[in-house]
């Protein structure tokens, strides 16, 4: 089972406990005394008693299970497979959503599959009318007849719930609540709330693009090599694996065009100063859609802002 069929796997739960081990002695603990630290008794009395520390133990299988930690003679570990500054206590975290983006999709890991299929599928609607709440899903993975293929046979808010909360952790997304009666409404995403999501990988890229261009300031690649390299480190981008699996069923895009979702991140990145778009004569063009218009660029390149 994934981490989006796993509700009480939270984000902020498997990281809270990668994050008491980044400065850990020898980023190592016994099981009982990480679980008395990060969820003592108290918090469980008259709660279920099958499982005294559900959320806890959810939170803690799931990042064993995907690799970022390891367990041995009931001791916890971060992996020590992990590349160093992944591991180390001044990066570890701030990485961690990177860490997470390659344990659970550039890495074969067949639990994490639908998860990515279904990030891969909301980056591929149009991001100027694309769902932002679970009813609004449901109704166009039922119309575009892929609910099957993404899982989601079974009708779940909490799944939503689940869904945002990955993808806006990881980078894909980012979610806002609108104001009603001049009350600001917070609450879990239902499909009546006013909890929305917006599907954009900003944030994703933004962290990411030093990496895309191998670490060399003001660095050039055309649009097609930036792809290449994008849909290699997470396969939920155009050409990527969980991509092309999203595209076969509602519909493949148009050469040479990128979905609406990676051009109007790259626009921000590029309304940012960290990026900028350049059309070459001679030079295959890439279309980026837009509100009521297309442009066509070459090559992006990285100006050296600060990210």
């Amino acid at each position: 089972m994934s981490v989006l069929k796993t509700a009480l796997a939270a984000p902020s739960r498997m990281r809270g406990i990668f994050r008491y081990l980044l400065q850990a002695p020898k980023q190592c603990e016994k099981r009982g005394k990480l679980t008395s630290l990060l969820s003592p008794d108290k918090l469980s009395e008259g709660r279920n008693k099958g499982a005294e520390h559900p959320m806890f133990d959810a939170a803690l299988r799931e990042s064993i299970k995907c690799g970022l930690l390891i367990e041995e003679n009931e001791e916890i570990a971060i992996n020590f497979n992990l590349p160093e500054a992944s591991r180390h206590p001044q990066t570890g975290d701030k990485l961690l959503p990177d860490t997470l983006v390659q344990l659970f999709f550039a890495s074969d890991n067949e639990d994490e599959e639908d998860l990515g299929r279904l990030i891969a599928w909301y980056l591929a609607q149009d991001i100027y009318d694309a769902p932002d709440t679970w009813e609004k899903v449901e109704k166009l993975v039922a119309e575009q007849g892929v609910a099957e293929s993404l899982d989601l046979k079974i009708s779940s808010d909490s799944l939503f719930g689940q869904l945002a909360d990955w993808m806006c952790y990881l980078g894909f997304a980012w979610g806002h609540a609108l104001e009603l009666n001049k009350k600001l409404v917070v609450a879990e995403p239902t499909a009546s709330n006013k909890r929305l999501v917006v599907a954009e990988p900003t944030a994703y890229l933004r962290r990411n693009l030093k990496d895309l261009f191998q670490g060399e300031a003001k660095a050039k690649l055309s649009i097609r090599d930036f792809l290449d390299r994008l849909a290699k480190k997470c396969p939920l981008f155009e050409t990527g694996k969980f991509r092309e699996q999203v595209e076969e069923k509602i519909g493949d895009r148009l050469p040479n065009h990128l979905s609406t979702s990676t051009a109007f991140a790259l626009f921000r990145l590029q309304d940012d100063g960290c990026v900028k778009l350049v059309k070459e004569s001679d030079a295959d063009l890439f279309i980026f859609p837009g509100v009521g218009n297309e442009e066509g660029f070459s090559h992006i390149i990285l100006t050296g802002v600060e990210l």
